[in-house]
């Protein structure tokens, strides 16, 4: 018998637990809380030249993500991928990076909302099927298509902004 995973669509064996591509689980879990399902997002835009950026980085960290809403910093890393969403309870596959603090359920941001790989010269983000979407400056990402990320530019994943501060290594 056949599953279609819920968070990316790939279709596999039921036996299977988890998704072989994005490691969602294939089961419903009663135990979690769903994503809640926004009626209408309105675009923010990216920020003017005029904004304030903060200056402070982590040395060795590429990625550095400026939450608008609360003007905090979240070091993230160099190289590799990195994935946003928000941690519940009975989650089974968490991701690298919690935006709960920042009322990421509130916001309606997924589980499993999106991956930012950065790699030595460029930095792509994905969607990962999520339920109230991920825009990149007002434009809506294609879910499970990756799309180039610079410096200063805004990401919407529902309703919570981030800002992506591309650094040096």
């Amino acid at each position: 018998m056949k599953v279609t995973c819920p968070n990316c669509g790939l279709k596999q064996t039921k036996k299977d637990a988890f998704c072989s591509r994005c490691g969602a689980k294939l089961e419903p879990d009663s135990d979690g809380v769903p994503t809640k399902t926004l009626e209408s997002v309105a675009p923010t835009g990216r920020l003017k030249g005029s904004a304030q950026l903060p200056a402070n980085q982590l040395p060795g960290s590429l990625l550095n993500l400026h939450i608008l809403r609360t003007g905090e910093i979240l070091f993230i890393g160099g190289i590799g991928e990195y994935i946003l969403g928000r941690v519940s309870r009975g989650q089974s596959i968490l991701p690298d990076v919690d935006l709960e603090p920042y009322q990421a359920y509130k916001s309606g941001v997924s589980r499993l909302h999106a991956r930012i790989k950065v790699e030595p010269k460029a930095m792509w983000i994905t969607d990962l099927g999520s339920a109230n979407g991920t825009r990149v400056n007002d434009q809506k990402l294609t879910p499970h298509e990756a799309f180039p990320l610079s410096n200063k530019d805004v990401v919407r994943l529902g309703r919570l902004n981030i800002q992506a501060l591309v650094g040096e290594d």
